[in-house]
């Protein structure tokens, strides 16, 4: 190896590619500050949404305007893949009007503005974790929902539904309390991992509002006032 050469990330690193819609040398250095922080990390353009998902998560890095036009399109994409990837939206030039509109689409976590390497690379980690968490094993079932924790998939009434990792990880968490509210701080530690990132509780909000309209009975997830949520039979 050559001074200054960096090593190549470890095999089992997590894998991400980085979606931007023009090649740019600010990219690829943002690639390269990953791989020397021991991630795989691949650059490619909305090129990508035409093939199938070969990485465990994907980095769509547009601005505002693109990123919200592009968002359920997005979605889609992911969630016909065989392999379903895990989403991070980084909106350079949006504020909290277009991350909502992202992570209402189904996105597993967005950024708006400007920020470094090293905290993309924990969001990456962080989703990495998620959709390889290694608890998931079978199915858990609670009130009429059967989840399927390795293919991110809930039965509920017949009805097969597909979910995010974030989604996955809330429903988990609810159905394993079986009926006990679980608090927005709770549902947010076990989703995005304890106090590792700056994550609102209205992130877990949103996840809510997305699994309310997937649910046949949305009526099934209920808010208990001053507290958080719950299933119910």
């Amino acid at each position: 190896m050559t001074p200054g050469e960096a090593l190549a990330p470890p095999t089992d690193a997590p894998t991400a590619t980085i979606v931007v819609a023009v090649m740019s040398p600010a990219a690829e250095n943002v690639a390269a500050e990953l791989r020397r922080d021991s991630l795989r990390v691949d650059l490619a353009t909305v090129d990508v949404l035409r093939g199938q998902a070969n990485a465990i998560v994907y980095v769509f890095w547009f601005d505002a305007a693109l990123g919200v036009v592009l968002a359920d399109r997005i979605v889609e994409w992911a969630n016909n893949c065989e392999l379903r990837a895990g989403l991070i939206g980084v909106i350079t030039d949006g504020g909290g009007h277009e991350r909502e509109a992202l992570l209402a689409a189904g996105f597993d976590d967005v950024v708006a503005g400007l920020l470094s390497a090293r905290e993309l690379g924990a969001r990456i980690r962080a989703v990495h974790r998620r959709m390889h968490w290694s608890g998931r094993t079978g199915r858990l079932r609670y009130a009429g929902l059967t989840l399927d924790l390795d293919n991110h998939t809930l039965w509920a009434e017949g009805k097969t539904i597909s979910l995010t990792s974030i989604e996955l990880a809330v429903m988990r968490e609810l159905i394993k309390a079986a009926g006990r509210p679980l608090s927005r701080a709770a549902l947010l530690d076990a989703a995005w991992g304890a106090g590792e990132l700056e994550v609102s509780e209205r992130a877990v909000d949103n996840v809510i509002l997305r699994l309310r309209r997937k649910l046949p009975r949305p009526e099934s997830l209920e808010t208990v006032r001053s507290i958080g949520f719950r299933l119910v039979g």
